[in-house]
């Protein structure tokens, strides 16, 4: 009986831990493979490549139009071959090629925030990750203690020197414990599942490790002053409502071009058959008058996107400040946080040893005993999920500020 429970313990032990020669992945590792290989950021580039094509679109010369005329009047008749092209002579053109330009460019700064958003979602599946994982492996190890009890106790019932209830009791705690394990395995399955999905080849997520959190070498946070300097130098989101504005304004130039007109050159050939039928040249200039359309809808929608993108801006720069400052304080709250519990908590092994002998001497009861034991498991289940909230509010002031936190 106590073989069979030792192999069921081992493997359990086996499922919490790295298996021999397996490697366990470092959050750098997973950051360097959400290349430009994985779909999240081919599809964020994407949308990139199809704001680049609307430069090729306002750069394309107008197509030449081709006429052909017959005129018959008694008995004479006249063919005229004409070819017809706009000349874009005004400017418009280079206006609106530079305002598109300026429009794919904040669309690449977009696309920039967009991927410092997916690594922060992944920084944040890698550290629930490395949670489940000290979660399950705690359980394992509270597992592995409370069964050595059982045996133990059963052993002494068999012989006379324990009560009854002592080894049902802790045989109740044992299944409670199997129950949570199981549970704790379902999250580290789901947080396996989740980190895999930031991959190229997620195939081998079923069995990923990853590496625990170093709490111990935390880096001390800049000043909120240098976080929003940063964050005004590298946001995208910024970078991108200044380039839209860039890009209104430059619209709303070409617009104005429009009550300037572009000429079209008319140029063919126009043959009779009077006479000996010869052929002669046609040329003509026609100029559009600019009577009705001078461009108002396009400069109105450009003064009114150049007038959001400044709001927009403006607005951003307002709360930048403010959830930078509040970040900043929730960084360091949670640090503490965890860093006092992690101080406060370190004598609950003591507790646990202090109950066992004491029930040995038969001075605490087994309630006592396996209360101490669930206190001791439950503190640093504890413990992990505090370290796991500081990291995600880390990751969190990281994105905003765009400063990485180490």
């Amino acid at each position: 009986m106590r073989t069979r429970t030792w192999c069921v313990v081992g493997a359990l032990v086996c499922l919490a831990t790295p298996a021999m020669g397996q490697s366990v992945l470092s959050e750098a590792d997973a950051l360097a493979r959400l290349s430009t290989d994985s779909p999240r950021v081919r599809a964020i580039r994407a949308s990139s490549a199809v704001a680049r094509a609307d430069i090729v679109a306002a750069g394309r010369w107008p197509n030449p139009r081709f006429t052909y005329n017959r005129e018959s009047v008694a008995g004479v008749t006249e063919n005229m071959f004409l070819v017809t092209q706009p000349l874009p002579v005004t400017g418009r053109r280079g206006l609106e090629i530079e305002a598109a330009t300026a429009r794919a460019d904040a669309q690449d700064r977009r696309s920039d925030d967009a991927i410092r958003q997916a690594r922060s979602e992944l920084r944040v599946a890698y550290a629930d990750l490395a949670a489940a994982q000290a979660r399950e492996s705690e359980l394992v190890t509270a597992r592995s203690r409370l069964d050595e009890l059982v045996q133990i106790l059963a052993s002494r019932e068999r012989a006379g020197d324990a009560a009854g209830y002592d080894f049902l009791r802790a045989q109740r705690e044992l299944t409670e414990l199997d129950t949570e394990l199981s549970a704790a395995r379902d999250v580290r399955a789901r947080a396996r599942g989740a980190l895999g999905g930031f991959f190229a080849s997620p195939a081998d997520a079923s069995a990923m490790v990853v590496s625990a959190p170093n709490t111990a070498n935390r880096s001390p946070l800049p000043t909120v002053e240098e976080l929003v300097a940063k964050a005004r130098t590298v946001r995208g989101d910024a970078l991108a409502l200044q380039k839209e504005a860039e890009a209104a304004q430059l619209a709303a130039r070409a617009a104005e071009r429009r009550g300037v007109p572009e000429p079209e050159i008319v140029a063919g050939t126009k043959s009779s058959n009077v006479g000996a039928g010869d052929v002669g040249t046609v040329f003509s200039v026609h100029v559009p008058i600019p009577l009705f359309d001078h461009g108002q809808p396009e400069r109105a929608v450009a003064r009114a996107q150049a007038t959001q993108a400044e709001a927009q801006l403006a607005a951003f720069n307002t709360e930048l400040n403010a959830r930078i400052a509040s970040l900043h304080a929730l960084v360091l709250e949670r640090r503490t946080a965890a860093d006092r519990y992690r101080a406060a908590s370190g004598s609950s092994a003591e507790l646990e040893r202090i109950a066992q002998v004491s029930y040995e001497a038969g001075e605490r009861g087994i309630l006592e005993l396996l209360d101490a034991y669930r206190s001791g498991a439950n503190a640093r289940a504890k413990q992990v999920r505090l370290d796991v909230e500081a990291r995600e509010a880390e990751i969190e002031l990281e994105f905003v500020s765009g400063w990485e936190v180490r």
